[in-house]
């Protein structure tokens, strides 16, 4: 559950020198794509999956965030920042409930599908992740397309090399 934190603690950082007009910008496609998410949209995106398998863990109740989850909700970076900080303490949650051997148990999901509760953590960090990444990514675009430069956010590669060697 540490990476979780991590990655959402990464999140939130990524927000504190975003300016507000770059949390929902999009790259100006001429056609709609909907993997043209903005940094907003895929920070809520990681948030909102972890959120969904954590929530499914602890209480078996498998539903996607919705109204809380909405940019018209987390219009700002500081709410999206505390929305983020609401799922570290739910992975906290999680985390002292899990046991270890709880990690090779078989559940039962509502797609349906069964899977191994390793497994799917493992597979909701990796999507997780990836959208942490497209995240940074828009935010750089956005600063690229005003011509601004933005400060190097949590997650650089000097900063990987010294969590791996932790």
């Amino acid at each position: 559950m540490q990476e979780y934190k991590r990655l959402l603690a990464n999140g939130q950082s990524a927000l504190d020198n975003l300016p507000e007009a770059a949390l929902y910008w999009r790259l100006p496609l001429p056609d709609h794509n909907f993997n043209n998410r903005s940094c907003g949209e895929w920070l809520i995106a990681m948030a909102g999956g972890i959120e969904y398998v954590i929530n499914g863990l602890l209480s078996n109740y498998w539903d996607h965030p919705a109204e809380w989850t909405m940019r018209e909700t987390l219009s700002t970076p500081e709410r999206l920042q505390a929305y983020l900080g609401d799922v570290i303490s739910l992975a906290s949650k999680l985390e002292a409930a899990l046991a270890e051997d709880d990690l090779a148990k078989v559940i039962h999901l509502p797609n349906p599908r069964q899977t191994v509760i390793g497994e799917l953590l493992i597979e909701r960090l990796a999507l997780s992740a990836q959208h942490y990444g497209q995240a940074v990514a828009m935010a750089r675009a956005f600063a690229a397309h005003a011509g601004a430069e933005l400060p190097p956010k949590n997650g650089s590669r000097g900063e990987r090399a010294a969590i791996r060697q932790e």
